[in-house]
């Protein structure tokens, strides 16, 4: 399963565990996320993780059984400095990037849960392994703190559901990353001027791509290459996350 699939770092982990040979639901708000998996062997939904019943969304996902592998994607942001964020516009941030899959990856892993517990022969039961894409927010101060706010939640989340769920065999991890350039924002001004900002203090010396992260979500969602890994935020950013005061 993975949210926010229709563009960017979703839709790359998504077709990355599709030719893994992985059976991938896709799940965004956006109805581009029909034309982007026509051609892919998966399920398609069109949802929204902050205006739907995301609980009634989990058991629409669950009718075909229980999942097992989880990429909590979705993410938004609204342009507001610290003292211009209101009611509104926390609803919507934290609502979409924390509650709502929050909620979502409960009501999933209640459902793996009860599934192990009905198996107590299978060999081997069944696992789980959970992904958050966080951000490099979640520790730096930024512009518009709701943003970096929720992803901060997304981070504490992430430990304490690997610290409660670890023995349910279900392991919990976050990806931060850095700058990562897509190819639909690559030309914009706002693109450029970032690009000569950021590039010097990434020590890779280039923005990112999505496909760097979802090698990297691969990683942590296979038990054959990180079963022994839960409880981690790994940063896929360059080395952007090492620039201090002092380099200036």
């Amino acid at each position: 399963m993975v949210t926010g699939a229709a563009r960017g770092i979703g839709e790359a982990i998504a077709k990355w565990l599709i030719m893994a040979g992985a059976d991938v639901t896709v799940i965004d708000k956006d109805s581009l996320v029909k034309s982007v998996f026509r051609t892919e062997s998966c399920q398609v939904l069109e949802a929204d993780l902050h205006g739907e019943d995301v609980v009634a969304l989990a058991d629409e996902v669950l009718a075909n059984g229980p999942v097992e592998l989880l990429v909590n994607n979705v993410g938004i942001t609204t342009p507001h400095r610290v003292l211009q964020v209101g009611s509104e516009e926390l609803d919507l941030v934290l609502g979409t990037n924390l509650k709502g899959p929050w909620l979502f990856t409960d009501r999933l892993v209640q459902a793996l849960i009860e599934d192990q517990a009905h198996t107590p022969d299978r060999v081997p039961r069944p696992r789980g392994s959970i992904l958050f894409i966080s951000s490099l927010h979640d520790r730096f101060v930024a512009r518009e703190a709701h943003y970096s706010v929720s992803k901060a939640g997304v981070s504490m989340l992430v430990k304490a559901m690997a610290k409660e769920l670890g023995r349910h065999r279900i392991r919990v991890n976050a990806i931060s990353p850095g700058w990562i350039r897509t190819a639909e924002d690559t030309g914009t001004p706002e693109q450029v001027a970032k690009h000569a900002r950021l590039r010097p203090r990434i020590p890779a010396g280039q923005a990112g791509v999505p496909a760097d992260v979802a090698r990297v979500a691969l990683f942590l969602l296979s038990d054959a290459w990180s079963g022994y890994v839960t409880g981690q935020n790994i940063a896929v950013d360059g080395g952007l996350s090492l620039h201090n005061w002092l380099d200036e």
